[in-house]
């Protein structure tokens, strides 16, 4: 491969000034109204000065009016006394009437707020709601003094809405609550305009206890905004309902005002008390008011603790319920805390140890207010000291209302579709949380929808759907709704009739039934109902169409739905079941939903998925059947590969991966199938004819080829495949087709065990129209080798030279036996025209052994292993001592262009690597997967040597039969050039183990898994970095490598979660570590302090919730990588639980910002 053979001499560095204007400063969000706070402007005293002061001296029962007509600490007084009955006629009694007049009218069901405070704690009992009598009732009578409220409001002369305290303040329309600074209010909300609020205090004239009494009104006012408020609610509240038993030293000791404050480290507390009866099922609720409803993009966070620390399970959180209503208090959203948390286990524990936690709901329906409740069954008293509330907040997501917990909207990745058409239109929704993420048009946002199989104490099952409208779509024409679910779910429904036999296995009642249920309407008529519970009916479906799980080519998963009928719309159902309602719960996430509408005929294969048949085997037996990593088939890496197995089966049995494309082909369309059959035994002709290649289309069957058929010029296929290597085969099917199958049937004994077969390429092309299109470059502004130096026992080395950079030269070795000397070893040097700079990193890219190479990407811990597996029978150095070397050199060169003088300025061997891995010369991933020897000297060079070799000398017995021969392909060496476009992804990935006392036993369960899916595009894939049990003083590390060099204003996002641990301030210090280096010198680290913050955001919280974090890191200088892994020192002995890293970009000239994922749930 060659694509640019203009070439640098030095690093340049562009300095640019950069202005930067509105840092926003992330702190403590205080209350923060968008609408306006209207106030009334005139107060009328309506009542007589008929107050007894004195023997034949009255006053005014209404002291200082106009105070009402402000906001602060002045009031007006409201008196009232109670007289004597006689005849029916009070004497000497008296009562404070007192009119507040708005400057105009205002609107029908809007609510109006009246500051005021009583003498006698009447306001306090009326704030429990409907425990409004059973609270006064605990009052004295004496304080009381059948003491009333009367709220009139009017319009003009007309009353339009009147309550009374003695009737409840605990209607839609008419409340008590309390703000942040513990003062109350009597709320009332008519439903027809209004322009004034008449406020009577009385006592009764029947039984007057407690002589005089006041009731001081501080203000009067209403909002008038809608929809825009940011931040805590105006007020709270709380209720219950039967069961309840409540004591005054309770009520006083709520703190009601504490969640709703300024201060996120106070709280209120919620509590049951002791239960009246435990017959009765009872629920007590705190309410939160906020002054307008929400906007459906609204989220909410809510921030609790147990009260106390104990033991709690999943049924026991089932008790705990968070409640939204809208304006006329009529349910929208309900949601247990056992499904908010979805049994993650971490943040059980967290509640256990009584520390507080974070929830995020994200609704997508207005609400005016919310509620937490406790609720007792019948027969059960649970979390009997109650829970504790600190905070509640709401977000409207603009740029003055971020919510923290939630990550900021990424950017859509490119779709697998040619040219989509996807639903921009929900047509309903239940338990979802962020339900327009599935039609926003982003295919990188998700909805998630929540269900669980209900809760032995308190509640049933629930379901959550999405309903999304498509417009006309045809009959049999596919939509994909890319999803994401529990893992190993998603395993077995991708694995088709194998996934759901494995599952049956193993007794699904275990799994809690977890399904998709798939539904098509043309119209309100359903079209196609299939589920998951029985694999949608096979890999053909039924009648009405089929439902295929399906991957593209970076591994995303998406639920292909095609309808026999023509539709109009869908709904996707997430399902729980179980026999007993255990508080299993699932969240499926649904990212968009479209069908193609392109027309390229050229528009290569984009989907794939496992098919099977005939299988009826024992768990064991299934543990080899089937199809790993399909997707691999079909990506740009030409040296990656699915892998089908069909393992030992009876006859008839089949194992087929499906690769699909989404428009039929045309008349003279060839396809090229690249495969290699494994050689763990020898292969026979019979075992050969057990391998097909089939072509559809849909669902009917146009052509079946074997192997043999699609050979190209008459070549021995037996031959070329016990030779292991890799087998090119080419197809013209006889008529239009959209689908290539291939596999394995079970045309033999049973017993016998085919090979597995290794699927790398399915590609369509057709001569005149669809030419084969070369792969392109991974780099953005390349300038790779312009010469080969030398080359010796290497094949097709014209190949480095081209512009294909899937093309290689493969360099060639063999080892010989004792008694000819007929060993030889192979290698290419490439070179460029001009040096290149010290410190500028070359990639070549090669094959070798994958277990090989997939060992050397880990620096250090590779030469550990290797190290430990040395000199063992079984394993001599990882396969046989087939090792390459790397000499990185600088020629001098003649005008013909000879080498006069060559200096070697750094040499490593893969059999050889020093201890601690080699800073100038490491193996790399990129995020496709492919394998790189990244090259990066202190001096300027201007050429690399590959060296491909067998080493015999070790005297074993195997050794007396001559090794190899072996080989390697290389496929060419660029670097990338100083690009304009600094913000270019991160290109390839490694990692390092260092430390004390490695032994074998504790490096199995250490290292780096899937390191190149953190940067390879496919957010709900992660790389996982874990120490094992490897212990104090020992570090890994993930490396991630850039091929530019940022500016000092750039700073780099790195999403990421731990599993299976709490993690507190003190291991979050001693144990996440993420550096930041400019070639081998480390240039800045992350400093979470022993405070566990960052930049007044306590990571330590986000990190135990139930979700990854995303950590915008700013080092402040110039930077070409990084490194996220765990620390351990010698004197710490905490275990830091491994880390998910989900992917790593670089952000141009960020702030610093902390966020949780756009949501929560996972499944357990």
């Amino acid at each position: 491969m060659n694509f640019n053979t203009k070439i640098f001499t030095k690093i340049e560095r562009i300095t640019k000034l950069m202005l930067f204007v509105g840092l926003f400063l992330v702190t403590s969000q205080s209350q923060t109204w968008a609408q306006n706070k209207v106030l009334v402007n005139n107060a009328t005293v309506l009542s007589p000065d008929n107050r007894y002061i004195s023997i034949a001296n009255y006053g005014p029962t209404v002291d200082n009016p106009n105070n009402a007509l402000l906001v602060d600490n002045n009031y007006a007084t409201l008196y009232a006394q109670g007289g004597i009955e006689v005849l029916g006629i009070e004497i000497g009694g008296y009562e404070g009437v007192i009119e507040l007049e708005f400057p105009s009218d205002v609107p029908k069901d809007t609510w109006s707020y009246v500051r005021m405070d009583d003498d006698t704690g009447l306001l306090d009992g009326l704030l429990g709601g409907s425990l409004g009598d059973l609270l006064t009732g605990l009052l004295d009578n004496l304080l009381l003094g059948n003491q009333e409220i009367v709220i009139d409001a009017r319009d003009g002369t007309t009353s339009v809405l009147s309550r009374s305290s003695e009737s409840g303040f605990n209607t839609p329309r008419v409340k008590v609550i309390q703000d942040a600074a513990g003062h109350n209010y009597l709320a009332i909300r008519p439903d027809a305009k209004y322009d004034r609020l008449r406020i009577t205090h009385k006592k009764s004239a029947t039984l007057d206890l407690g002589g005089e009494k006041e009731l001081k009104i501080y203000s009067a006012f209403y909002f008038d905004g809608t929809g825009e408020e940011c931040g805590r609610p105006f007020g709270t509240s709380f209720d219950g309902d039967d069961g309840i038993g409540l004591s005054l030293i309770e009520v006083g000791d709520q703190n009601l005002n504490y969640a709703i404050d300024n201060d996120v480290n106070t709280f209120s507390t919620l509590k049951p008390g002791s239960l009246v009866d435990v017959n009765i099922a009872s629920t007590l609720r705190q309410n939160f008011y906020f002054s307008t409803p929400s906007n459906i993009d609204n989220t909410l966070n809510i921030k609790i603790a147990l009260g106390s620390a104990g033991v709690v399970n999943a049924n026991l959180l089932g008790a705990i319920q968070v409640v939204l209503y809208d304006e006329d208090a009529n349910i929208v959203y309900t949601r247990a805390l056992q499904s908010s948390l979805l049994n993650n286990t971490d943040a059980l524990g967290l509640l256990t140890s009584g520390a507080p936690i974070t929830l995020t709901f994200a609704p997508g329906i207005s609400y005016s207010s919310a509620a937490v409740e406790l609720v007792s069954p019948i027969g059960a008293a649970v979390l009997g000291s109650g829970i504790k509330i600190y905070d509640v907040q709401r977000y409207d997501g603009t740029s003055t209302c971020i919510n923290l917990q939630i990550a900021a909207i990424p950017s859509a990745t490119i779709s697998p579709l040619d040219t989509p058409s996807c639903a921009s239109t929900l047509l309903d929704f239940e338990n979802v949380d962020f339900p327009s993420y599935a039609v926003d048009g982003n295919n990188e946002t998700y909805a998630v929808l929540n269900a669980d199989s209900g809760n032995l104490l308190t509640s049933g099952a629930s379901i959550g759907y999405v309903q999304m409208d498509l417009g006309n779509v045809g009959a049999d024409q596919i939509t994909y709704a890319r999803i994401n679910y529990d893992e190993d779910i998603l395993d077995r429904l991708a694995g088709g009739s194998i996934g759901m036999l494995v599952s049956d296995l193993a007794n699904g009642l275990l799994l809690g039934d977890q399904y998709i249920e798939v539904e098509a309407f043309n119209g309100s008529t359903s079209v196609l109902n299939l589920t998951s519970q029985d694999a949608f009916g096979g890999p053909d479906g039924d009648t009405t169409g089929n439902v295929t799980v399906v991957q593209d080519n970076i591994g995303r998963f998406y639920l292909a739905i095609k309808p026999s009928t023509a539709y109009t719309n869908i709904k996707i159902t997430n399902h729980v079941t179980a026999l007993l309602p255990t508080g299993k719960q699932s969240a499926l996430h649904v990212y968009d939903a479209c069908f193609d509408i392109g027309v390229d005929p050229c528009f290569e294969a984009n989907f794939t998925a496992p098919r099977a048949g005939g299988l009826s085997l024992s768990v064991g037996d299934l543990d080899n059947a089937g199809v790993t990593d399909p997707y691999k088939a079909i990506s740009e890496n030409s040296s990656d590969f699915s892998t089908i197995n069909l393992g030992v089966a009876g006859v008839a049995a089949w194992v087929y991966q499906s690769v699909y494309f989404t428009q039929p082909s045309q008349t003279g369309d060839h396809v090229k199938v690249r495969l290699a059959i494994g050689t763990s035994q020898l292969v026979d002709v019979d075992l050969i004819g057990t391998y097909a290649i089939k072509f559809y289309n849909g669902n009917s069957l146009v052509d079946t080829f074997t192997l043999s058929s699609g050979l190209i010029n008459s070549l021995d296929l037996l031959t070329l495949i016990q030779t292991g290597g890799s087998v090119t085969l080419d197809y013209v099917p006889t008529g239009i087709f959209d689908r290539v199958d291939v596999g394995i049937e079970s045309l033999v004994s049973v017993g016998v065990e085919s090979p597995s077969m290794r699927l790398y390429e399915v590609t369509r092309y057709n001569e005149s129209s669809c030419p084969i299109v070369i792969t392109d470059s991974p780099f953005q502004e390349s300038s790779c080798l312009s010469k080969i130096v030398a080359s010796e026992n290497a094949d097709e080395v014209a190949n480095l030279l081209d512009d294909d950079f899937d093309s290689y030269a493969t360099l060639n070795s063999e080892g010989a036996a004792l008694w000819d000397g007929s060993d030889y070893e192979g290698f290419v040097e490439m070179g460029y025209d001009q040096d290149v700079a010290a410190g500028v990193t070359s990639y070549i890219r090669v094959d070798f052994e994958e277990d090989i190479l997939e060992g050397l990407t880990s620096g250090s811990l590779g030469n550990v292993v290797s190290t430990l597996l040395d000199g063992l029978l079984v394993n001599v150095l990882l396969l046989e001592n087939h090792y390459f070397t790397v000499d990185i050199k600088h020629n001098t060169y003649n005008t013909s262009g000879d080498v006069t003088a060559s200096t070697i300025i750094a040499t490593a061997s893969s059999k050889d690597a020093s201890a601690g891995g080699n800073n100038m010369i490491r193996v790399v991933q990129d995020a496709a997967g492919r394998y790189y020897i990244a090259v990066t000297p202190d001096q300027a060079y201007n050429a690399v040597r590959i060296t491909d070799t067998t080493d015999s000398s070790v005297v074993l017995p195997i050794d007396f039969i001559k090794d190899g021969p072996n080989s390697m392909n290389v496929y060419g060496m660029c670097t990338e050039l100083l690009s304009t476009e600094r913000c270019i992804d991160a290109f390839a990935t490694s990692y390092e183990m260092s430390g004390l006392n490695i032994s074998v036993d504790a490096v199995g369960t250490a290292g780096v898994t899937n390191m190149e899916r953190a940067i390879d595009g496919n957010t709900t894939n992660y790389s996982e970095i874990s120490n094992g049990t490897l212990g104090i003083g020992t570090s890994t590390k993930q490396w991630i490598f850039f091929t530019t060099i940022s500016n000092d204003t750039d700073s780099v996002l790195v999403k990421l979660d731990v599993d299976g641990a709490v993690v507190n301030a003190n291991v979050l210090d001693d144990g996440l570590e993420i550096k930041a280096y400019l070639g081998n010198v480390e240039v800045a680290v992350l400093d979470f302090s022993a405070t566990g913050l960052l930049n007044g955001v306590d990571v330590v919280d986000l990190l135990n919730g139930v979700g990854a974090v995303e950590l915008n890191f700013k080092p402040g200088v110039s930077f070409d990588r990084i490194s996220v892994g765990t620390k351990y020192s010698v004197l710490n002995a905490s275990v830091f639980p491994p880390i998910r890293l989900f992917s790593v970009s670089r952000v141009c000239g960020s702030g610093l910002m902390i966020t949780n994922p756009m949501i929560y749930q996972k499944v357990d």
